[in-house]
């Protein structure tokens, strides 16, 4: 498909189009054009009697006639003949109705009526021979073939326009009604079939398609057009082989009856095309390519008339086989070199029995032992839906999980807290689908489509995986419910900080987004940001876009390094936000004294050093026991807190070569005690078969020599310095048959101090209580564990959300932190509160976020053609914008920071955003630049300091900003003015115009227009809700929109044309 032709046929829109023998026949609101297919105009008509007019239709075959019609009051209840010969009006008569749509079978005129009736015109008596009431809002849609008339159109349902769901019928030869058709889905267009006889073709403004066969109605055919929103045009081609659609975003989707190729015709009678001669290519004498680096295109080709020899037939082109798959990299590693062949031995219980027969399936019939889960909230009915989010809210509110038994009693029919899906023991002895490896599924409607809240019922937060770095979620879920470590982390949140990448208030926001949450997922895209920010991350190989690994030795020591990394730099943060020279608070955690010494008995070389750590590496295996399967964590703790070897080396002190011993020595724990365990494979299949290697619990004490001394039993003759550990939580690595790893992690949780405490299984957005037997069990092929934690009993058991509120610095909103390179001479466009201008709960302030597209979507299309959103664009927040919701400054705005990026931008999304290139680049931007920690804690210290929220559609914004805000302290304007039933969102830019008589928006978007707008929006929704008139507001909000397809008026749409004098002598 190409472009033939186009040219300007009118100054104004196009109503309609009818075919004519002689070209095109086309209708604007003043004139009336034939011109031919190549672009010539043929005659034009223009009048101003005409005005008003918007359907027309021939009297009959021949074409010589023309009736003319339109809206009563413009057209002086008049409908015109129009003379195609004479080119000119050849009279009138009266008809008092306003005319919407006009059809003819070439007997009579069907006229479509304002008010819902259709009229049947005898076009040579001018008489109306019936009248038929169709539809009782009006009609949306008309079509006539033969004896046959059908029509679609609307009824009022509390005060609103709804398709009818059914097509009226009417026989045009007895001028009688028919029995009309049903179509559930809401009828909006109807067609006869050109071709087939007796089949019809009805469509809904959703893409819902019914191929219907009015005499046998059994025989129906049912299609759903891939589209993201309504349908604007609808039309079946003169063939009936093609079906254009046109969607609201200006897409048009091309359905066609057969496989498209050259025969395929979309009219019924095709005459063959005009084309201008074509212009031989002269073909240049030096015919050669100008170097070796210049495409073989360049090289001139004469006209060619047969087959060329690169057209292959289809017998010599063949399938070329796929790569072989990727040996598993546990084999290797594990492997022997004997006698030059690489052996290794194979896992049995991983990739199953060898030399096995096993029944044939084919493979279209094969079924896999997988999750039947609903994957979007848009795939449930809103009855279903809002039952199951109110449920979830209160069984969060009530403790859910307050009774092991709780879940296993509902295990029947549909009820949402059953755990048989996401189960805990597969029967074919597979990774359980509760640790299988989680993906985030893209509809239409976005990220927040995807029904969450199946694969969490518990009031604890998961964590979102479509950002990069998520392989690192499990160590963030292990430290949120240690108690220590939670209160350690938001009581940072108390000191004002302007830092760029201080990770120890990242994380202290990150756990009180969880904590504020109450189960809903949350985001760890900030954390990311900072994270991803520091340069030793890169260097220490910290940064992938990916959280599955097909090296699960590799993944187990990257996680590892990263939990040494984020203590440490934990502790350098600390160190920096207090001024203080050690980081007491972490130390106080889970700091480690070890002692390393280097030392030789062959000359004078000792070296003795004291550091503080804050994890232990097991790195080295215990000594074998009398009993192997006694065998516990404990003994490789206890071995790597007192490691011993001795290397043959050129001594630096003597400068000969002897042997040198180096020893570590750790006496004593810390209250948290962090455990790497930093074993191979082979030494992870060893521990598996030894019962009760993961402790649950253990005693420590230090004997008479200070040397250390853990037992799962109480220490007989010790009192004085005993102390017990318990198991608070580990990260385990699970590992499929085709090798893929990911992480997950087991947290026991206590919600009151003294609480036994409760199991839970964390894969990243899947949330579920576990039983302790299967925590302790870790014999499974597809299950390592990778980092411990334990916790000294009675040590901090109390989780303190508002730790930091007694000592709360609030100076940043008082006073501005440009980042570095900003430019003097800033546009400001704001003013900072005042010292005496004091925010309490419920002070109302108004929002808006704007952002940037820093990397495109990725599609996947398949090989039928359809496509699926694999990953969402990559978007960062670029603008903040908040105002003065009351008080004597009501509507000035106090912050409006633009976030300063270094980092490549695919769109600035200026029409959305009003964001131009240059303006978040330090030392280039004009704007008020500040790193994204400065902005962040503005907003959140407005969050927590009880400020109500004010803005429209804030889901989004917030989302962007990675912030929960509870719904008390949010009034979205976007859900004032919404009605649950319509499934239709209204824009800030059309409440303005309808509500507020403003027009917004013009230009580029602006976050502090848009906020002050949200903020009058919802002082007058407090009017309307006030004065009873909020409920008719929203019926005519819904109504406007609908008759304007929800788009407001411009003034190209709202210009009318210009008076014109009557030319009947038109050029030809």
């Amino acid at each position: 498909m190409q472009l033939y032709t186009s040219v300007r046929a009118h100054n104004g829109p196009i109503l309609k189009i009818l075919n004519h023998k002689r070209g095109i026949l086309s209708l604007s609101f003043n004139s009336i054009r034939l011109g031919t297919k190549e672009g010539v105009t043929l005659f034009n008509i223009l009048s101003d009697e005409l005005k008003g007019v918007n359907s027309m239709s021939y009297t009959s075959n021949t074409q010589t006639e023309l009736l003319v019609a339109g809206d009563k009051d413009a057209t002086q209840s008049r409908i015109f003949k129009i003379d195609m010969i004479n080119k000119c009006i050849s009279s009138s008569f009266v008809y008092p109705h306003t005319v919407i749509f006009m059809e003819t079978n070439l007997k009579s005129i069907v006229l479509g009526r304002s008010d819902g009736c259709v009229d049947i015109l005898d076009p040579k008596s001018n008489k109306i021979l019936e009248s038929f009431e169709c539809h009782s809002s009006g009609l949306s849609h008309i079509s006539v073939k033969d004896s046959s008339l059908l029509t679609t159109g609307f009824s009022s349902k509390r005060g609103q326009f709804v398709p009818d769901n059914f097509v009226n019928s009417f026989d045009l030869k007895t001028l009688t009604a028919s029995s009309p058709i049903s179509f559930p889905a809401g009828a909006s267009k109807v067609f006869h079939h050109p071709i087939i006889p007796n089949v019809i073709l009805i469509s809904s403004s959703t893409g819902h398609m019914n191929f219907l066969d009015v005499k046998t109605p059994s025989k129906l055919n049912i299609y759903q057009a891939d589209i993201t929103t309504y349908v604007t045009a609808f039309d079946l081609s003169s063939s009936g082989s093609f079906i254009a659609i046109v969607d609201a975003l200006h897409n048009l989707h091309l359905w066609s009856r057969n496989a498209v190729g050259s025969s395929t015709e979309f009219a019924l009678y095709n005459a063959p095309l005009t084309f201008p001669t074509p212009i031989a290519e002269v073909i240049p004498a030096s015919n050669h390519l100008a170097s070796p680096n210049s495409p073989f295109s360049l090289i001139k080709l004469p006209a060619f008339h047969s087959q060329l020899l690169s057209a292959w037939p289809s017998d010599l082109v063949f399938d070329v086989g796929g790569l072989p798959n990727q040996i598993d990299p546990e084999i290797l590693r594990s492997s022997e070199l004997i006698n030059g062949i690489l052996i290794a031995r194979y896992n049995k219980e991983k990739f199953g029995p060898r030399n096995v027969a096993e029944k044939y399936y084919n493979i279209s019939q094969q079924t896999s032992e997988g999750m039947n889960i609903p994957r979007f909230i848009s795939e449930r009915n809103d009855d279903e839906a809002e039952d199951d989010k109110e449920d979830i809210i209160f069984m969060k509110k009530n403790g859910a999980n307050n009774t092991a038994n709780a879940e296993r009693e509902n295990t029947e029919g549909n009820d949402i807290y059953n755990h048989e899906i996401f189960d805990l023991k597969s029967a074919r002895g597979d990774v359980p689908n509760a640790y299988r490896q989680l993906s985030i599924l893209y509809s239409k409607f976005g990220v927040d489509d995807f029904d969450f809240d199946f694969y969490n019922k518990t009031k604890f937060s998961g964590l979102e995986i479509n950002s990069g770095n998520s392989f690192f979620n499990p160590i963030l879920q292990l430290y949120r419910y240690i108690a220590p470590m939670f209160n350690y982390t938001l009581m940072s949140l108390a000191e004002d900080v302007t830092e760029k990448s201080n990770l120890l208030m990242e994380l202290g926001y990150l756990y009180d987004m969880m904590y504020k949450s109450e189960g809903r997922h949350c985001a760890a895209s900030n954390f990311q940001i900072i994270f991803s920010s520091i340069e030793e991350t890169q260097n220490l190989g910290l940064t992938t876009d990916s959280n599955i690994s097909r090296d699960d030795y590799k993944q187990r020591r990257m996680i590892q390094t990263f939990n040494r990394f984020l203590l440490e730099r934990l502790s350098k943060d600390e160190c920096n936000l207090y001024k203080a020279q050690t980081p007491k608070n972490l130390n106080d955690i889970c700091g480690v004294y070890t002692e390393t010494t280097v030392y030789s008995n062959f000359c004078s070389l000792t070296h003795k050093r004291v550091m503080m750590y804050h994890s232990i590496d097991i790195n080295c295996l215990p000594s074998p026991p009398l009993i192997p399967t006694s065998v516990t964590i404990l003994n490789y703790l206890e071995a790597s807190m007192n490691k011993h070897i001795q290397q043959q080396i050129v001594c630096e002190n003597c400068g000969y070569q002897h042997p040198v011993n180096a020893s570590l020595v750790i006496n004593n724990l810390s209250p948290i005690v962090v455990i790497n365990l930093d074993l191979n494979n082979q030494q992870m299949n060893e521990i598996r078969y030894l019962k009760g290697w993961l402790a649950p619990e253990f005693y420590f004490a230090q004997s008479p020599l200070g040397t250390p001394v853990l037992r799962t039993n109480a220490i007989g003759g010790v009192a004085s310095n005993l102390r017990k550990f318990e198991l608070s939580g580990y990260t385990a690595q699970i590992t499929n048959r085709q090798g893929e790893s990911h992480l997950v992690t087991y947290s026991k949780i206590r919600t009151d101090p003294g609480d036994t405490g409760r199991w839970y299984l964390f894969n990243d957005f899947l949330v579920r209580e576990v039983p302790e037997e299967e925590v302790l069990d870790i014999s499974p092929w597809w299950k390592k564990p990778v980092v411990m934690t334990y916790k000294e009993v009675g040590m901090g058991d109390e989780f303190r959300p508002n730790i930091y509120m007694n000592n709360l610095n609030t100076s940043i909103l008082h006073k501005d932190f440009f980042t570095e390179g900003t430019r003097e001479g800033k546009t400001i466009e704001y003013h900072l509160l005042d010292e005496n201008e004091v925010i309490k709960p419920g002070t109302l302030v108004a929002l808006d976020a704007e952002f940037i597209e820093l990397l495109p979507a990725e599609y996947e299309f398949s090989g039928e053609g359809t496509k699926s959103l694999v990953r969402p664009p990559t978007l960062s927040l670029a603008r903040i914008s908040v105002i003065r919701g009351e008080g004597p400054k009501e509507g000035e705005c106090f912050i409006d920071d633009y976030i300063a990026t270094s980092k490549h931008v695919h769109d600035y999304k200026t029409e959305f955003s009003g964001i131009v290139a240059g303006d978040l680049t330090p030392g280039v931007s004009t704007k008020s630049l500040v790193n994204l920690q400065v902005a962040y804690r503005k907003i959140w210290l407005l969050l927590n300091l009880g400020c109500v929220f004010v803005g429209h559609w804030l889901a989004g914004d917030f989302r962007m900003i990675n912030i929960y805000v509870p719904p008390a302290q949010v009034r979205d304007t976007g859900l004032c003015f919404y009605l649950k039933k319509e499934k239709r969102k209204l824009g800030l830019k059309f409440l303005a115009h309808y509500v507020l008589d403003k027009e917004v928006q013009k230009g580029n978007h602006d976050s502090i227009e848009d906020s002050s707008n949200a903020l009058l929006l919802y002082k007058e929704y407090l009017k309307l809700k006030e004065s009873g008139r909020l409920e008719n507001m929203l019926f005519h909000l819904y109504f406007e929109g609908q008759m304007s397809r929800f788009k407001v008026p411009t003034e190209v749409t709202l210009r009318k044309p210009s008076n014109t004098k009557k030319d009947d002598n038109v050029n030809t």
